[in-house]
Parts: structure tokens; C-alpha cells; sequence
């Protein structure tokens, strides 16, 4: 039985804007952010989905709402911490700049200088990111659930894009470009597992209203 895998990033925050790392602290949806989840809404309501699999988040549960606002209550949702963005523990709260400038004056890696300060390392991120993934997929396929909608962060998108490019999914049309970049605020990846095809990446044709100008905000 085939398994469609729609996944969604969360909505703009106002620690996107100013740069600073949210990682685990449980910040909202600004009026940008919600604007866009309900774009993102309406772009994907006449999607069937069995399930949900959203992270923990505030952010992240604002913009799944957003998008089951268009669809029976009936459609179950779960939300797990494995889904979380990256834990940057002692850091959290701090300016994105300030992470480069401490570490590099430092002469220590990024990497280095998160784990110093009790946050993830990125071996440790990237291993949770891809064991969600397996949960989910294994937990789909043993319900038997053909639909499923994901609602994560930038940073476990990013590390699933190169764990999908290292398993050789394949792309549905040559003019699609996958490569493990920061995703747009409420950006849709569309899979078809069981064929791994990835039929869409990164895409923001919902947000077409939107300054498309302003670079992706980074994945912390």
C-alpha cells in the first residue's frame, strides 16, 4: 500500500526575524506566521490526511491547526518532541551572530561550542531528526495509513533532505532542485515513500502575496 508523506514547516516567528536560537524555547506565531499557516491551509485542504505527526512546539502546533481548520475533526494528531528543532541548550535566547562570533573567537567548531553548552551536538540532532523519520514511516505503515501530514522545524527538514538524497529518492521531474537548504516558513515537501519519490520540495507557491525577495529565515 503506497504511503504519501506531506511534510510542512512551521510559520514565521519573530525569532526568525530578529535571528536569534529558539531550538526548544516554545515561542508563537506572529501575525506574519499565521498568515501563512493559513495560506498553507488553504493550499492543502483538499488533501486527505489518516494522521498527523507534529512537533511538541507551539509554533508547530499553530501551524498544523491552521491546516486541519480545512479538514474532519476526525483526523487524529500526535504530537512528538522528536520533532523538535535542535536543542541549543545554554544558548537558547542568544543572537545567531553571537554563536559565530563566540565560537570562532574561541577557535572552536559551531558544533563544539553548542555541546559546551549543553545543547545538541549535530551527530546527536541528525540522529534524532532521522530516527523520527523511521518512527514515523514504521508507525504508518503498520497502521496502515496511506496519507500522513508532518509539521516540524528547519532543522530536521534539512537533515532529512540529505538522508533522503543519501538513500537515493529520486525526484518527480528533472527541473526539481532537493538539496539540504534552509526550507521557507510553512515550505511543502510532498513523498511518496513507498516509490521514494519526492514530488515536491520547498515549496512556497502558496505565499506568492509574500515578499519572495527575503531569503529563508535560518533553521534554529
Amino acid at each position: 500500500m503506497p504511503l504519501q508523506v506531506t511534510l510542512v514547516r512551521h510559520g514565521n516567528t519573530d525569532a526568525n526575524n530578529e535571528r536569534w536560537l529558539q531550538g526548544h524555547v516554545d515561542t508563537e506565531l506572529n501575525k506574519n506566521g499565521l498568515n501563512q499557516a493559513a495560506c498553507c491551509g488553504e493550499r492543502l485542504k483538499t488533501a486527505s490526511y489518516d494522521h498527523v505527526y507534529c512537533s511538541d512546539l507551539k509554533r508547530c502546533k499553530q501551524t498544523a491547526a491552521a491546516i486541519l481548520a480545512h479538514h474532519s475533526p476526525d483526523v487524529s494528531i500526535e504530537y512528538l518532541p522528536i520533532l523538535r528543532e535542535r536543542d541549543f541548550g545554554k544558548l537558547s535566547r542568544q543572537p545567531l551572530k553571537y554563536l559565530f562570533s563566540e565560537s570562532q573567537q574561541q577557535g572552536l567548531s559551531m558544533d563544539q561550542f553548542i555541546s559546551n553548552h549543553q545543547g545538541e551536538s549535530e551527530l546527536t540532532f541528525r540522529s534524532r531528526a532521522i530516527s523520527a523519520w523511521n518512527f514515523i514511516i514504521d508507525d504508518a505503515q503498520k497502521k496502515q495509513y496511506q496519507s500522513v501530514l508532518v509539521v516540524t522545524h528547519g532543522g530536521p527538514l534539512k537533515y532529512l533532505t540529505s538522508y533522503w538524497i543519501d538513500n537515493e529518492f529520486k525526484v518527480e521531474c528533472e527541473d526539481l532542485k532537493v538539496a539540504p537548504v534552509a526550507q521557507g516558513n510553512t515550505a511543502v515537501t510532498r513523498i511518496n515513500v513507498t516509490e521514494k519519490i519526492i514530488h515536491e520540495f520547498n515549496s512556497t507557491s502558496h505565499l506568492q502575496n509574500q515578499n519572495s525577495n527575503q531569503p529563508p529565515p535560518p533553521a534554529v
